[in-house]
């Protein structure tokens, strides 16, 4: 397990109708809304996005704030067999894993739930994650049943009014409804700041190049020094079965202790056809085995992934984590990797990798509406099967409905669920 909020999962088909599929998952019926959420929550849904502050100025250890939307909890009588209950998903370092056929937190650790099947769902700030694929050993996944789509414009974009108006009893309908297609189900994966904003795939001749416009600020696997990097080079023909042909990275390095970038790095190399993985230390700029703590950096493609990945979460046993992805235009200007042009410390905002599915293909948010910086629920409705395979595994039907306590705390998701009867 790991930690979106995430950008999302890179699943990359190599060839042109794995892309079209992927592109097809990604979108779920409404844009990306996150712009980042710091105070612990820089957003891994949907956009992607360079920060700002959940609650108007909370803090890692979820900070308050003025409140958060008009979700809230229901007052309503609930219709029999539908449980609705506040998490505290408050410490962005532990997972809170939920079993939802008895609605019980069950405590357990990270190590614990890597080998445990009695968990469905688990909440970290507002990033959730299904016990299934690289998120635990279930086989569990999720797909969207309730689109919600009238919160979102024809572009895709949120809708202002409609998320600002919105209370949490209006949709319990959504919730309630039986009359749903079966959705396309999705299994957890490594998810990260990188996401898929480092390349160009050209759908007309299969090859990948590098997109030089983004940048990204990154920690160390060592979680002790820091680099401002961007990709300019990838010559992955990726129809040709040659793997890819040669690769760049390029570094600025704020080593330990100071409190800019002092130095330069570069991370080149290759992948043969068959597929392998690359693992780079900006701190001694040098290509290093991808094993233990010292590796920052990682590229590669197997089967039908390509990705970049930070030494985190469930890519890796480092202290590394990534914020952005920025235009380069703006990030060239910074000249700290911990302090923005303004002055603002950004030390806490950076993200580790993470494993997430459909909460992160179609978030159960839009974030800084308007200006403000918090999170407001869309009441979209996901559809949790223990296992799709098998039609007598236990089914939920899970709403999101709020994202604060009642004195305006983040990082406490307050979740509205019934199970679905069986086939």
């Amino acid at each position: 397990m790991h930690d979106s909020s995430l950008l999302r999962a890179t699943r990359l088909g190599i060839g042109a109708l794995a892309l079209l599929t992927l592109a097809a998952c990604g979108g779920g019926g409404g844009g990306g809304s996150s712009a980042g959420a710091s105070s612990g929550d820089t957003a891994n849904g949907g956009g992607s996005g360079n920060g700002g502050t959940d609650g108007n100025g909370g803090t890692n250890g979820g900070g308050s704030g003025n409140g958060g939307g008009n979700g809230g909890s229901s007052d309503v009588n609930l219709p029999a067999g539908v449980e609705q209950r506040r998490f505290d998903a408050t410490n962005p370092e532990q997972w809170t894993y939920i079993d939802l056929a008895t609605g019980d937190v069950l405590e357990m650790s990270e190590a614990d739930a890597a080998e445990s099947t009695a968990w469905h769902i688990a909440l970290r700030r507002f990033n959730v994650a299904v016990n299934g694929g690289t998120s635990g050993p279930g086989t569990a996944a999720g797909g969207l049943i309730g689109p919600q789509d009238a919160f979102y414009d024809e572009n895709g974009e949120p809708n202002s009014s409609v998320f600002l108006n919105a209370e949490a009893d209006d949709y319990l309908e959504v919730l309630m409804n039986d009359d749903f297609e079966e959705p396309e189900f999705v299994t957890d994966a490594i998810t990260n700041v990188f996401g898929e904003d480092w390349y160009r795939y050209n759908f007309a001749t299969g090859n990948i190049t590098a997109e030089p416009n983004n940048g990204w600020l990154v920690r160390s696997g060592e979680g002790t020094s820091y680099a401002r990097m961007r990709v300019t080079e990838i010559d992955f023909p990726t129809r040709m079965g040659q793997g890819i042909r040669n690769f760049e990275v390029n570094f600025d390095v704020q080593p330990e202790g100071v409190s800019q970038f002092t130095n330069t790095a570069t991370f080149t190399g290759s992948i043969p056809g068959e597929g392998g993985v690359r693992c780079f230390d900006f701190d001694t700029d040098s290509n290093v085995d991808c094993t233990g703590s010292n590796w920052d950096i990682q590229i590669g493609f197997q089967s039908r992934e390509f990705f970049m990945r930070s030494n985190s979460g469930p890519s890796g046993p480092g202290g590394a984590a990534g914020f952005g992805p920025f235009p380069w235009e703006e990030l060239k200007d910074y000249g700290s990797a911990t302090t923005d042009p303004n002055g603002q410390n950004i030390a806490g905002i950076y993200q580790p990798d993470t494993s997430s599915g459909i909460f992160a293909a179609s978030d159960w948010y839009a974030y800084n509406l308007q200006g403000q910086r918090k999170l407001w629920p869309n009441f979209r409705v996901y559809l949790i099967d223990s296992n799709p395979a098998d039609d007598t595994a236990a089914r939920f039907a899970v709403q999101i409905i709020d994202y604060y306590d009642d004195i305006g705390t983040s990082g406490n998701p307050t979740l509205r669920w019934r199970q679905l009867s069986a086939e």
